[in-house]
């Protein structure tokens, strides 16, 4: 999918925590600061690149469905901090 203007696609992703025996535990939070994937951004978006994980304001995200699988349109304005680099 090919975004236009000040657009990003992400989709969610969850927070994980490994025990000290290895095992992944999945934090319950809520959506509001549930980190998201950058997908793909538009050609005049440079503050975040695909495969980066976000923060962003999930309330101004269009939902969307790509492949199947569930995803959110966002303008680039509302990603508020990136958590690790693509």
């Amino acid at each position: 999918m090919k975004m236009l203007g000040n657009n990003v696609l992400v989709t969610e992703t969850e927070k994980e925590q490994a025990s000290a025996g290895g095992i992944i535990l999945t934090e319950s939070i809520d959506k509001g600061s549930k980190p998201g994937l950058v997908l793909s951004v538009a050609e005049g978006v440079t503050k975040v690149k695909p495969g980066q994980r976000v923060y962003l304001s999930w309330p101004e995200a269009m939902p969307v469905n790509v492949d199947g699988k569930a995803a959110a349109i966002i303008d680039a304005e509302h990603i508020k901090a990136i958590v690790s680099e693509g």
